[in-house]
């Protein structure tokens, strides 16, 4: 049937422009092609007009000049791109494109095209091609020139986020500082709210809820007559109206709020309440951390962690951010370790004396997808006597114990509470630090990569200030250490090889994978946490981490931007896979086969991996590693 198309080099089948039929059919599939898919239906057709079907055969030249004639969209086949010399440059599949100006390893080269297998193709001539990137700017974005502005086009997803001002229902019920407290109770009793916002000159100042009236006038015994700014919380925290519904989550999760003033410039619009936010949305990371602080039993816990699969399936299925999916699953996280900690001192009696409960890993930056492998430690206020060791051995039993009934493994280097060595005294974790940093070996290098990122969960989090402050000035001052530093991080790779093929792990159980964690995020936070420690920057995050260097100048904007981006987008289709795995029923992996990604998210993972490949080079450069 297709026998006639095999003449010549080749053969335009037919315009789009009178046919209805064609057109759907071509914007149905453009709708499947980035960046078209930013397009709505309307657009769609209107490029779907412009389109013309050329057949060309198996090693068929499809172009062989420059500039190349336009854009290519492959419908049907493969086309493997050459350079002058008739070298391999890259292959092209179905729905990828090819005629525009490609970078390869970052640089601008010209190539020419042929079909390695039959191909059929839909072309947009180059003053098509021209007009189309100047009347979609999305488009026009897409196809800039630059590797970079390519990546950022990437990233940027298409969801809707709802905004606080949102959630307002009606006018914010206000009282003036001076107002008596008598006043002020029956005003919230009339207005029928459990919150009233206090108000000087219009400027928020203040706010009472009914647990202050119980706890601060009730309990304490206050005349009523008293006004109502002796009660008040003075200068609440506040959300500006244009925030959306995630990050006054977030805020309420962190600090364990329950109600969060709405602010226009400093003119309070009313409030946001947890109930607020979870009428909204009926399943919502804040009510599983609600009820984890309300159970009294690790059996009562277990029962609350079997939600977390659809928890995290849901935030992946609604768009949510890759910074935000990680916060949100660190502080559910971290709200099972607080819980735990809570049952272990009900149950041995008060702590001996202060103590801090760390983490490291990606809990300490708040990276977390799905669950991971427990990486704890104690940082106690003195040496402890041997009573004292035995209550924290117990306590440290309890938890890490709980977490792995939870889903939280040990770790498989035991770097938990459980091992005596990693609870110990803050002068003992400052001579740890030292001694990593003075003696560089391999082994102090990889126990810095784990060490530099800690947070306090629980407990006296002065203890932890003042280790990170003492290990980021160290740090800071120790160029040989940060060196070593480097050259540990140079070793994770991204999997890129020749002509920019993938390289796939060989382990003998995932030789069909990318590793996404060990040969895409660790190497950008590798590269981010020697850039943090060259400034000084206690902050573990690693976008806050990225941000805080530009600040300070050891990172420049635009390659503080691509690692972003690259971290993004990496991240994505990590957590993307990991959520199809759990929707499967699987047990969700870092390792992503690469012919199950569409051929346009397979381009924008080179693309990432090239920067990441260029920030390497970079720190190569700056520490002299080879």
């Amino acid at each position: 049937m297709l026998a006639h198309f095999f003449i010549g080099i080749s053969l335009k089948m037919h315009s789009m422009n009178n046919n209805f039929n064609d057109v759907s059919f071509a914007a149905e599939f453009l709708h499947t092609v980035q960046p078209f898919n930013a397009l709505e239906t309307a657009d769609l057709q209107w490029c779907a007009r412009k389109l013309e079907a050329v057949y060309y055969p198996q090693d068929k030249a499809i172009f062989a000049s420059r500039p190349p004639p336009g854009l290519a969209i492959i419908r049907k086949g493969a086309a493997r791109l050459l350079d002058k010399d008739h070298k391999f440059l890259d292959k092209r599949s179905e729905g990828e494109l090819f005629g525009h100006d490609i970078y390869f390893h970052g640089e601008l080269k010209e190539y020419f095209a042929e079909a390695e297998e039959d191909c059929l193709l839909w072309r947009l001539s180059d003053e098509d091609f021209r007009q189309v990137r100047e009347k979609f700017p999305v488009v026009g974005e897409y196809f800039s020139s630059h590797l970079k502005s390519r990546l950022k086009a990437a990233t940027k997803a298409k969801h809707t986020v709802t905004q606080v001002r949102d959630l307002l229902n009606r006018e914010p019920v206000l009282v003036n500082s001076d107002v008596s407290i008598r006043i002020a109770a029956q005003m919230m009793s009339t207005e029928n709210v459990s919150s009233i916002l206090v108000v000087e000159d219009g400027v928020l100042c203040g706010i009472v809820t009914d647990k202050d009236l119980r706890q601060r006038v009730l309990v304490e015994g206050l005349e009523s007559s008293l006004p109502i700014s002796t009660v008040m919380t003075e200068n609440p925290m506040s959300i500006p109206a244009d925030a959306d519904v995630d990050t006054a989550l977030l805020m309420m999760l962190r600090e364990n709020y329950h109600h969060l003033p709405i602010v226009d410039g400093k003119k309070p619009l009313g409030l946001v309440t947890a109930g607020d936010i979870l009428r909204a949305q009926s399943e919502h990371p804040l009510r599983l951390v609600r009820d984890i602080h309300k159970k009294n039993s690790i059996e009562e816990l277990l029962e609350l962690s079997q939600r977390l699969p659809s928890l995290f399936e849901r935030m992946v299925h609604l768009g949510r951010g890759v910074g935000q999916i990680g916060r949100m699953v660190t502080h559910i996280t971290d709200a099972f370790t607080v819980r735990l900690i809570q049952i272990a001192e009900k149950e041995l009696g008060p702590a001996p004396m202060p103590y801090a409960w760390v983490v490291f890993g990606s809990q300490a930056r708040e990276e977390q997808t799905a669950r991971t492998d427990q990486d704890n430690g104690l940082i106690l206020d003195r040496d402890a006597d041997e009573d004292e060791a035995r209550w924290f051995s117990k306590m440290s039993s309890i938890v890490c114990d709980g977490l792995d009934q939870l889903g939280y493994v040990y770790c498989p280097g035991e770097v938990m509470a459980l091992n005596v060595k990693w609870r110990v005294s803050l002068p003992r974790w400052k001579r740890y630090f030292d001694k990593w940093i003075n003696e560089p070996d391999p082994k102090s290098v990889m126990h810095s990569s784990i060490f530099f990122d800690i947070r306090c969960v629980h407990g006296e989090c002065s203890l932890v200030d003042e280790l990170q402050e003492h290990a980021s000035r160290r740090a800071k001052n120790d160029r040989i250490f940060r060196r070593f530093m480097a050259a540990n991080a140079l070793s994770h790779r991204p999997p890129l090889g020749f002509f920019r093929r993938f390289v796939q792990e060989d382990d003998g159980s995932h030789s069909e994978g990318l590793n996404l964690k060990h040969r895409g995020i660790v190497p950008i936070t590798d590269l981010v946490r020697i850039r943090a420690l060259e400034a000084g920057i206690s902050e573990a995050n690693t976008f806050r981490r990225i941000e805080k260097a530009t600040e300070a100048g050891v990172m420049n904007k635009k390659d503080a931007s691509s690692l972003r981006d690259a971290l993004i987008l990496i991240n994505r289709i990590r957590i993307c896979h990991q959520s199809e795995q759990m929707m499967a029923g699987e047990k969700p992996t870092n390792f992503v086969p690469p012919e199950q990604l569409s051929p346009l998210m397979r381009r924008n993972l080179k693309a990432a991996f090239m920067l990441v490949q260029e920030a390497q080079s970079a720190l190569e450069l700056r520490y002299q590693v080879h």
